[in-house]
């Protein structure tokens, strides 16, 4: 069975679960913080994915990394994946729970490159206006690309608008091109 649809039935097992628990918030900041630690760490991963390792040694680790730090839901949750021979996929699930709570609350997801980096007051501004523009929530990443040159691309939930100086420059060159 594809991994991906396997991820996907987990993390909404874990949105069903978190919502009956009042919890799905809790869950989302959670998810977020197990997944940056587990894909960040080479040997956590090895450690999940290793078929030498049982399920209990499994548990006592993320029990260990992450008990005192997300909510009981988020605990039994990773449990309960553990326990059902799936914790090689957790960091994925976790992954997914991210895409399947911002689906399920109408968040849009924003990655915004600009020349130079932004203050934080410039950053607030961006995700207001396109909070406005979108008429939903905004979760933006922004970032720094110095090859822009100038000017901003915007990537929300797949769809790209570049404002670049360098993406203007290469239009002009294209024009003047016979």
């Amino acid at each position: 069975m594809n991994s991906g649809l396997i991820a996907r039935r987990y993390a909404n097992v874990l949105y069903d679960y978190a919502l009956e628990q009042q919890a799905t918030e809790a869950v989302y900041a959670d998810a977020n913080n197990v997944y940056q630690a587990l894909s960040g760490s080479n040997e956590a991963m090895a450690f999940l994915k290793s078929p030498l390792r049982k399920p209990a040694e499994k548990k006592a680790l993320v029990d260990k990394v992450f008990a005192n730090v997300v909510s009981p839901t988020s605990a039994r949750f990773m449990n309960f994946v553990i326990e059902k021979g799936r914790a090689e996929m957790l960091a994925e699930i976790l992954r997914v729970y991210g895409i399947v709570f911002k689906e399920h609350n109408g968040i849009k997801t924003a990655v915004v490159t600009t020349a130079v980096p932004l203050e934080a007051q410039k950053q607030e501004n961006i995700v207001a206006t396109l909070k406005q523009k979108l008429g939903a929530p905004v979760e933006a990443t922004f970032k720094a690309d110095p090859s822009l040159i100038g000017g901003v691309v915007f990537e929300v939930d797949g769809s790209l608008m570049d404002c670049s100086v360098k993406r203007q420059l290469a239009d002009i060159e294209k024009s003047l091109v016979i």
